[in-house]
């Protein structure tokens, strides 16, 4: 199995950084507890209008992370995308190099 690494950098949109902040702290508990999810951190960058977020994941296959994209928090999560981003989230897909 190659593990999959996702990095989303989400912008807030005006005003909605405190809501988007809540809605990662709280999709981060049952995410880390999906089956096949090795890695869930959320970090911020920035300050005022260069507020950002950014969502490290690795999930063991794709099938972990289809599952993660199916699972109903992450879904109610992204429902609220619209209200709460400025744009769509950057999602960079990331291999492992071998050390």
């Amino acid at each position: 199995m190659t593990p999959i690494n996702l990095i989303a950098t989400l912008t807030p949109a005006p005003g909605q950084a405190a809501a988007l902040r809540a809605g990662l702290l709280a999709i981060t508990p049952p995410s880390r507890q999906e089956r096949g999810c090795e890695r869930y951190e959320v970090l911020e960058s920035g300050e005022d209008d260069t507020l950002r977020f950014h969502v490290i994941e690795r999930f063991t296959d794709e099938v972990a992370l289809q599952a993660h994209g199916d699972s109903d928090h992450f879904r109610a999560f992204s429902a609220r995308f619209g209200e709460w981003l400025a744009g769509p989230p950057e999602v960079i897909r990331a291999r492992d190099l071998p050390a």
